[in-house]
């Protein structure tokens, strides 16, 4: 009895015991391949592909913030440059196939747009920024700038508030005319606001406005320093 005891312990304790933990080593063993073979196959098709997928569109996304300031400078250079009167600056922005839509006239191609700056802009000292007329301070919302970039990154568009001088030269011979003119002045001066939209396109030269369209929403006779509205 002692002795087949001693052997149903052997085989019922020990043995199975033993068997089990065998069955564990190789049913781990054989996940671990598979986990493996499975880990491998994704780091070679599917990872890579996922990856570059991802940095292409990084990429993309980096590209269209970088376009679209490169817009925002180029508008900036622009109404700076009318500020400042320096309107052979202003044109030197444009495309030679540019146009300019202004005053309800149409100014196409490089030679009708140097005119509109360097002659009838330049004699009227047309596009110094200046405040508000008082009484028609914009609403906030109106002030914020839009610029969208294609798809293809080759062009853009924007829209920019603005608010300024537009001057034309005093018409007749008159003394007094003669006397402004003297002086250095002889201009009547208005205020206008609105939009003005860009259309632009990337060249070997960088960002260029290929259209400008100014869209005036209020006009008045009015200065800084003058209050008349």
């Amino acid at each position: 009895m002692t002795s087949n005891h001693g052997n149903l312990e052997t085989v019922g304790g020990r043995q199975p015991d033993g068997g089990r933990r065998s069955f564990i080593r190789k049913a781990g063993a054989a996940l671990s391949v598979v986990a493996a073979s499975a880990a491998a196959g994704f780091s070679r098709t599917s990872a890579p592909n996922e990856g570059s997928d991802q940095l292409d569109l990084l990429k993309r996304r980096v590209g269209n913030l970088e376009d679209a300031e490169n817009v925002r400078r180029l508008h900036r250079a622009y109404e700076s440059s009318l500020d400042r009167g320096r309107y052979e600056e202003v044109v030197s922005l444009f495309a030679d196939d540019a146009e300019v839509v202004y005053g309800g006239s149409l100014f196409r191609g490089s030679e009708e747009v140097q005119r509109l700056y360097c002659n009838q802009f330049a004699a009227g000292r047309t596009g110094k920024k200046i405040e508000p007329a008082p009484g028609f301070e914009p609403d906030p919302s109106d002030l914020e700038p839009v610029v969208e970039v294609a798809a293809d990154r080759r062009t853009a568009s924007g829209r920019f508030p603005f608010s300024m001088q537009v001057g034309e030269p005093m018409a007749g011979d008159s003394s007094l005319v003669a006397l402004a003119r003297l002086h250095g002045e002889g201009i009547v001066r208005r205020w206008e606001r609105g939009s003005c939209t860009l259309s632009c396109v990337k060249t070997d030269a960088g960002w260029k406005i290929r259209r400008l369209e100014y869209h005036t929403t209020l006009k008045a006779d009015y200065r800084p320093g003058h209050v008349r509205v």
